[in-house]
């Protein structure tokens, strides 16, 4: 591919274009061992990773009624994953540190009104 790549790039108009490819691909050489990965029967995409993080997702938080803040998603998320991924064990120290916090009350509210009852 590199070598292609350096040939058209002597030789074509689009030179700006060919040289940013081939420098790209000469900097990522190392990350493209393909035949490599797919002996070992690794994924070389990132087609599967997208399709499990879409159901993790989807499974779990887009449920009919829920509503998620982005604290509350992320903690549901997270908890999910480490179930999913046979990790839920290993990582329940991490996992109680990061949401043992201290819960406060809010100072600011203001209560509702007696309800009138009528006889």
């Amino acid at each position: 591919m590199i070598r292609t790549l350096a040939y058209h790039h002597r030789r074509k108009p689009r030179r700006d274009t060919l040289k940013k490819e081939l420098t790209y691909f000469r900097r990522n050489r190392s990350r493209m061992k393909y035949a490599q990965l797919r002996a070992q029967n690794l994924p070389i995409g990132s087609g599967i990773i997208e399709a499990a993080c879409k159901t993790l997702v989807t499974q779990r938080m887009k449920r009919s009624g829920q509503r998620w803040t982005i604290d509350g998603g992320q903690a549901i998320l997270t908890f999910r994953a480490l179930v999913q991924s046979d990790r839920f064990d290993a990582a329940w120290t991490l996992v109680v540190a990061d949401y043992r916090k201290e819960v406060s009350f809010p100072t600011n509210v203001v209560p509702f009104p007696p309800r009138q009852t009528s006889v």
